[in-house]
Protein backbone atom coordinates (compact mmCIF):
# COMPACT_ATOMS: atom_id res chain seq x y z
CA UNK A 1 0.00 0.00 0.00
CA UNK A 2 1.67 3.07 -1.13
CA UNK A 3 1.84 5.68 2.05
CA UNK A 4 -0.59 8.63 2.31
CA UNK A 5 0.97 12.66 1.85
CA UNK A 6 0.57 13.14 5.11
CA UNK A 7 2.45 9.47 6.83
CA UNK A 8 5.12 10.90 3.99
CA UNK A 9 5.40 14.38 5.34
CA UNK A 10 5.25 12.74 9.29
CA UNK A 11 8.28 10.50 8.65
CA UNK A 12 9.93 13.02 6.91
CA UNK A 13 9.48 14.87 9.82
CA UNK A 14 10.53 12.44 12.42
CA UNK A 15 13.96 11.98 10.31
CA UNK A 16 14.97 15.62 10.44
CA UNK A 17 14.50 15.62 14.01
CA UNK A 18 16.29 12.83 14.93
CA UNK A 19 19.12 13.80 12.37
CA UNK A 20 19.19 17.42 14.16
CA UNK A 21 19.68 15.72 17.69
CA UNK A 22 22.19 13.66 16.34
CA UNK A 23 24.22 17.01 14.77
CA UNK A 24 23.42 18.63 18.22
CA UNK A 25 24.73 15.82 20.24
CA UNK A 26 27.60 15.85 18.59
CA UNK A 27 28.43 19.31 18.94
CA UNK A 28 27.99 19.48 22.95
CA UNK A 29 30.97 16.92 24.16
CA UNK A 30 31.62 16.40 28.16
CA UNK A 31 34.46 14.40 29.54
CA UNK A 32 33.74 12.02 32.67
CA UNK A 33 36.50 13.17 34.30
CA UNK A 34 39.19 15.80 34.74
CA UNK A 35 41.96 13.56 33.13
CA UNK A 36 44.23 15.64 31.28
CA UNK A 37 43.88 13.45 28.40
CA UNK A 38 39.93 13.22 28.15
CA UNK A 39 40.12 16.98 28.56
CA UNK A 40 41.96 17.73 25.64
CA UNK A 41 39.73 15.78 23.59
CA UNK A 42 37.43 19.14 23.91
CA UNK A 43 39.13 21.75 22.25
CA UNK A 44 40.69 19.68 20.38
CA UNK A 45 39.37 16.39 18.60
CA UNK A 46 41.27 14.27 17.70
CA UNK A 47 44.62 14.81 19.96
CA UNK A 48 46.53 12.20 21.45
CA UNK A 49 49.64 12.40 23.91
CA UNK A 50 51.72 10.97 21.15
CA UNK A 51 52.49 11.29 17.44
CA UNK A 52 51.37 13.89 14.93
CA UNK A 53 48.02 14.27 16.56
CA UNK A 54 50.17 16.06 19.18
CA UNK A 55 49.64 18.89 16.38
CA UNK A 56 46.67 20.96 16.32
CA UNK A 57 45.69 24.51 14.91
CA UNK A 58 45.83 27.08 17.31
CA UNK A 59 45.51 30.62 17.13
CA UNK A 60 48.72 32.20 18.08
CA UNK A 61 50.56 36.11 18.30
CA UNK A 62 52.28 36.77 15.36
CA UNK A 63 55.12 38.60 15.77
CA UNK A 64 55.79 41.63 13.99
CA UNK A 65 58.35 44.85 13.59
CA UNK A 66 55.89 47.09 14.81
CA UNK A 67 54.33 46.21 18.01
CA UNK A 68 51.39 48.17 17.43
CA UNK A 69 50.79 46.00 14.60
CA UNK A 70 50.59 42.78 15.86
CA UNK A 71 47.63 39.97 15.38
CA UNK A 72 47.15 35.99 15.64
CA UNK A 73 46.85 33.76 13.01
CA UNK A 74 45.84 30.22 13.12
CA UNK A 75 49.09 28.34 13.23
CA UNK A 76 49.74 24.64 13.40
CA UNK A 77 51.70 23.91 16.53
CA UNK A 78 52.47 20.75 18.83
CA UNK A 79 50.02 20.98 22.20
CA UNK A 80 50.55 19.37 25.25
CA UNK A 81 48.84 19.63 28.15
CA UNK A 82 50.81 20.78 31.84
CA UNK A 83 48.22 21.02 34.43
CA UNK A 84 44.44 20.28 35.26
CA UNK A 85 43.50 22.88 37.82
CA UNK A 86 40.14 22.26 39.63
CA UNK A 87 39.70 25.77 40.55
CA UNK A 88 36.06 24.77 42.84
CA UNK A 89 33.38 21.79 42.41
CA UNK A 90 32.29 22.89 39.20
CA UNK A 91 35.00 24.72 37.25
CA UNK A 92 38.20 23.41 36.24
CA UNK A 93 40.95 24.95 33.73
CA UNK A 94 43.87 22.81 31.12
CA UNK A 95 46.92 24.85 30.98
CA UNK A 96 48.97 23.98 28.03
CA UNK A 97 52.38 24.48 26.33
CA UNK A 98 52.28 25.15 22.29
CA UNK A 99 55.17 24.97 20.26
CA UNK A 100 54.52 26.05 16.43
CA UNK A 101 55.76 23.59 13.98
CA UNK A 102 57.64 23.27 10.68
CA UNK A 103 55.94 21.33 7.40
CA UNK A 104 57.42 18.18 8.77
CA UNK A 105 55.75 18.88 12.13
CA UNK A 106 58.74 19.13 14.20
CA UNK A 107 58.71 21.91 16.77
CA UNK A 108 60.69 25.15 16.15
CA UNK A 109 63.76 24.97 18.40
CA UNK A 110 65.80 28.13 17.79
CA UNK A 111 67.00 30.18 20.55
CA UNK A 112 65.05 32.57 19.44
CA UNK A 113 61.56 30.32 19.60
CA UNK A 114 59.25 30.64 22.93
CA UNK A 115 56.52 28.61 23.96
CA UNK A 116 53.00 29.57 24.25
CA UNK A 117 51.29 28.82 27.06
CA UNK A 118 47.20 28.21 26.65
CA UNK A 119 44.16 27.73 29.58
CA UNK A 120 40.92 25.58 28.39
CA UNK A 121 37.71 26.46 30.86
CA UNK A 122 35.36 24.00 32.09
CA UNK A 123 32.25 23.49 33.92
CA UNK A 124 30.56 20.50 35.57
CA UNK A 125 26.78 19.27 34.83
CA UNK A 126 25.27 16.10 35.10
CA UNK A 127 26.48 15.19 31.99
CA UNK A 128 29.89 15.71 32.53
CA UNK A 129 32.75 18.67 32.04
CA UNK A 130 31.97 20.61 29.04
CA UNK A 131 34.23 23.38 27.64
CA UNK A 132 33.45 26.69 28.55
CA UNK A 133 36.11 29.25 27.26
CA UNK A 134 39.01 28.89 25.59
CA UNK A 135 42.23 30.19 25.13
CA UNK A 136 44.60 29.75 22.61
CA UNK A 137 47.66 32.15 23.58
CA UNK A 138 47.62 33.68 26.80
CA UNK A 139 51.75 34.08 27.38
CA UNK A 140 55.05 33.42 25.26
CA UNK A 141 57.97 32.74 27.29
CA UNK A 142 61.17 30.85 26.99
CA UNK A 143 63.79 30.22 24.47
CA UNK A 144 64.13 26.90 21.93
CA UNK A 145 60.32 26.46 22.19
CA UNK A 146 59.78 25.89 25.65
CA UNK A 147 57.90 28.03 28.01
CA UNK A 148 60.55 27.26 30.96
CA UNK A 149 60.45 25.65 34.21
CA UNK A 150 56.77 25.96 34.76
CA UNK A 151 54.79 25.50 38.35
CA UNK A 152 51.54 25.73 39.75
CA UNK A 153 50.62 27.58 42.92
CA UNK A 154 47.10 27.89 45.03
CA UNK A 155 46.79 31.76 45.80
CA UNK A 156 43.32 31.56 47.46
CA UNK A 157 40.11 29.87 47.19
CA UNK A 158 39.29 29.82 43.46
CA UNK A 159 42.56 31.95 42.60
CA UNK A 160 45.45 30.31 41.22
CA UNK A 161 48.80 31.20 40.01
CA UNK A 162 50.88 29.30 36.57
CA UNK A 163 54.62 30.67 36.66
CA UNK A 164 57.17 30.05 34.16
CA UNK A 165 60.76 30.71 35.43
CA UNK A 166 63.18 30.84 32.10
CA UNK A 167 66.46 31.95 31.22
CA UNK A 168 68.58 33.67 28.38
CA UNK A 169 71.83 35.03 27.52
CA UNK A 170 72.98 37.72 24.95
CA UNK A 171 76.18 38.90 24.06
CA UNK A 172 78.08 36.96 27.56
CA UNK A 173 75.22 38.36 29.69
CA UNK A 174 72.59 35.96 31.31
CA UNK A 175 69.73 36.16 33.03
CA UNK A 176 66.39 34.96 34.23
CA UNK A 177 62.94 35.87 34.36
CA UNK A 178 59.75 34.77 36.04
CA UNK A 179 56.37 35.06 33.95
CA UNK A 180 52.94 34.73 36.28
CA UNK A 181 49.54 34.17 35.04
CA UNK A 182 46.62 33.68 36.91
CA UNK A 183 43.48 31.22 36.87
CA UNK A 184 40.17 32.53 37.89
CA UNK A 185 36.89 31.64 37.01
CA UNK A 186 36.80 31.26 33.21
CA UNK A 187 39.65 33.35 32.50
CA UNK A 188 43.30 33.59 32.73
CA UNK A 189 45.15 36.61 33.16
CA UNK A 190 48.59 37.44 32.14
CA UNK A 191 50.08 39.27 35.41
CA UNK A 192 53.24 40.11 35.16
CA UNK A 193 55.34 39.07 32.16
CA UNK A 194 58.63 38.54 33.37
CA UNK A 195 60.07 39.83 36.41
CA UNK A 196 63.64 39.77 36.63
CA UNK A 197 65.28 36.93 38.84
CA UNK A 198 69.57 37.30 38.13
CA UNK A 199 71.92 38.69 35.92
CA UNK A 200 75.88 38.12 35.60
CA UNK A 201 78.33 38.89 32.98
CA UNK A 202 81.65 36.47 34.08
CA UNK A 203 81.92 35.64 30.45
CA UNK A 204 81.76 39.09 29.47
CA UNK A 205 84.74 41.10 30.61
CA UNK A 206 86.35 39.72 33.63
CA UNK A 207 85.42 42.16 35.99
CA UNK A 208 83.27 39.63 38.40
CA UNK A 209 86.20 37.54 38.63
CA UNK A 210 88.42 40.44 38.99
CA UNK A 211 86.62 41.90 42.39
CA UNK A 212 87.28 38.15 43.68
CA UNK A 213 90.94 38.40 42.78
CA UNK A 214 92.41 41.75 42.54
CA UNK A 215 95.59 40.81 42.86
CA UNK A 216 95.26 39.03 39.75
CA UNK A 217 93.22 41.61 37.92
CA UNK A 218 94.01 43.64 35.19
CA UNK A 219 93.67 47.40 34.53
CA UNK A 220 91.50 46.95 31.85
CA UNK A 221 89.27 44.47 34.23
CA UNK A 222 89.35 46.57 36.75
CA UNK A 223 87.58 49.67 34.62
CA UNK A 224 84.41 47.11 33.41
CA UNK A 225 81.23 46.56 34.75
CA UNK A 226 80.40 43.54 37.04
CA UNK A 227 76.41 42.50 37.11
CA UNK A 228 76.22 39.50 39.76
CA UNK A 229 72.76 38.97 41.31
CA UNK A 230 71.13 35.60 41.57
CA UNK A 231 67.87 35.18 43.90
CA UNK A 232 64.66 32.97 45.11
CA UNK A 233 61.42 33.41 45.08
CA UNK A 234 58.36 31.58 46.66
CA UNK A 235 54.46 32.24 47.60
CA UNK A 236 53.18 33.16 50.96
CA UNK A 237 49.17 32.90 49.80
CA UNK A 238 48.96 35.34 47.41
CA UNK A 239 52.06 37.39 48.54
CA UNK A 240 55.44 36.47 45.74
CA UNK A 241 58.63 37.11 47.98
CA UNK A 242 61.80 37.39 45.24
CA UNK A 243 64.97 37.79 47.69
CA UNK A 244 68.16 38.74 45.76
CA UNK A 245 71.87 38.60 46.65
CA UNK A 246 74.79 39.60 44.90
CA UNK A 247 76.68 42.77 44.08
CA UNK A 248 77.02 45.44 40.79
CA UNK A 249 80.14 47.61 39.96
CA UNK A 250 78.33 50.20 37.40
CA UNK A 251 79.53 52.74 35.50
CA UNK A 252 78.15 56.47 36.03
CA UNK A 253 76.93 58.99 33.10
CA UNK A 254 80.81 59.42 32.61
CA UNK A 255 81.72 56.44 32.18
CA UNK A 256 83.55 56.36 35.79
CA UNK A 257 83.19 52.99 37.82
CA UNK A 258 81.12 53.47 40.77
CA UNK A 259 81.61 51.61 43.83
CA UNK A 260 80.82 48.03 44.58
CA UNK A 261 77.24 48.00 45.60
CA UNK A 262 76.15 44.65 47.54
CA UNK A 263 73.07 43.65 46.69
CA UNK A 264 70.39 42.35 49.57
CA UNK A 265 66.91 43.46 49.35
CA UNK A 266 63.70 41.90 48.89
CA UNK A 267 60.51 42.59 46.55
CA UNK A 268 57.30 41.58 47.84
CA UNK A 269 54.02 41.48 45.25
CA UNK A 270 50.21 40.79 46.28
CA UNK A 271 47.89 39.21 43.78
CA UNK A 272 44.46 39.74 43.75
CA UNK A 273 42.41 39.08 40.71
CA UNK A 274 43.79 39.81 37.44
CA UNK A 275 46.77 42.04 38.81
CA UNK A 276 50.12 41.29 40.64
CA UNK A 277 51.56 44.51 41.88
CA UNK A 278 54.73 45.43 43.60
CA UNK A 279 53.85 46.43 47.61
CA UNK A 280 57.30 46.37 48.58
CA UNK A 281 60.87 46.65 48.15
CA UNK A 282 62.39 46.87 44.33
CA UNK A 283 64.04 44.54 41.68
CA UNK A 284 67.61 45.37 42.01
CA UNK A 285 68.68 43.55 38.36
CA UNK A 286 69.47 46.06 36.01
CA UNK A 287 68.11 46.21 32.34
CA UNK A 288 70.35 44.50 29.90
Amino acid sequence: MKPSGKFEVHCALIATSLLMAGCQKSEVRYSETLDRNALMALPFPGWTPTGSDKVQAVLLPVKTVAPDKAFSATTQAEVSPLYVVKLDDTHAALVTQARPVDENNRPYDSHASSGTMGAYFFEHSAAGWRMATRQDAVATSGVEGHLGKTSITKLGEGHFAVTAQWGSCRQSICGKWLLVVGLQGNQATLLNPGIALSVNNYGANGACSALDNPALATAEEESKECLDIQSKWKFQGNRLLVSYEGRLSQLDDNAELLPTRKIREQAIYKATPGKLRLISGSVPVPDF
